[in-house]
This record gives structure tokens, sequence and C-alpha cells, in this order.
């Protein structure tokens, strides 16, 4: 069964059969970051890739990306990525991903210790393909869900 994904246009949306980057994008989130297959990142990702989160900028190509990876898994090394939506650009060049993440916080994240509590993370993805190799993704997570998740912050209050 196809996948579909939404392209935009000026003024339009138009369901389509899953776009090639689509595709490359649905592998990245299930075969590499959930299934920790590293080898398909070496047919995605360019030699140039860039990576942003939180308004830092890091370069270093495939060996960036895998080394994300790696890290990541071993704070989370159950994690299970849910695409919610994925949408691709009038060119097929941009993929946006809006997903949510679930994983056991069992490695120490932006300095808080293993909990070995299940969390759950939504965040938003901005990913660029040139010549149908990721060259740039700008992700930006929704921390706050995952400090509350940790018990480090607590969002929501019964006071007024």
């Amino acid at each position: 069964m196809d996948q579909k994904v939404i392209i935009i246009h000026a003024k339009h949306y138009i369901s389509m059969t899953e776009s090639s980057n689509a595709t490359r994008i649905r592998r990245l989130f299930n075969e590499v970051w959930t299934d920790g297959n590293l080898d398909v990142v070496d047919e995605i990702v360019a030699d140039e890739f860039v990576f942003t989160r939180g308004g830092e900028i890091q370069t270093g190509g495939v060996e960036l990306y895998k080394s994300l990876v790696r890290s990541t898994r071993e704070m989370f090394p159950d994690m299970e990525y849910t695409l919610d939506d994925v949408l691709v650009g009038e060119d097929g060049n941009a993929v946006t991903v809006r997903w949510t993440v679930t994983a056991t916080h069992e490695g120490e994240y932006m300095g808080i210790e293993p909990t070995h509590q299940t969390i759950e993370m939504e965040g938003l993805e901005l990913n660029k393909f040139e010549d149908g190799r990721l060259v740039e993704t700008c992700t930006h997570p929704h921390w706050e869900g995952f400090l509350e998740d940790v018990g480090v912050l607590p969002l929501s209050s019964t006071e007024p």
C-alpha cells in the first residue's frame, strides 16, 4: 500500500503518492533512529550534512549524523518514533516532519541522570534534500514534555 503525504503548493494541498525524499525520511526514522541501522545513513545523508537544534548549528556530514544517532540511542536505547505528519514542499526537496518519540530514559541526557522513566516527546523537523541526499536538518523538540516526564519540570499544576 502506498504511503500518502501532503504536497504543499502555493495555496493548494494535494495528496499524492509518497515522494522519494519523504520515503528517505521515513527510512531514517524507522531504520536508523528506531532500529539503529547506521548503514542506511551512508545511503541517504550527504557528506556536507548540517544539523541545527536549539539555535546551535553543527557540521560534520555523515559522521555527525551517525554520532547523533549513537549518543541518542545510548540515552534512549528503546526509542520508537511515530511520524505524525510528513509534508513535502512543492519541489520535493523540503520535507517537514511532525514526530513523536517514546523511549525509556536510560542514560544521562542534558545533565539529567537516568530516571528509567518512559518519556514521550514531540517535535517538528525541517529537512532539506539535494540530489536525493539529506543536506540539512533543523529540529525543534518539545523539551518541556521530556522534562516533565522525568520529573524535573512540573508543567501541569492544580493551583490557580
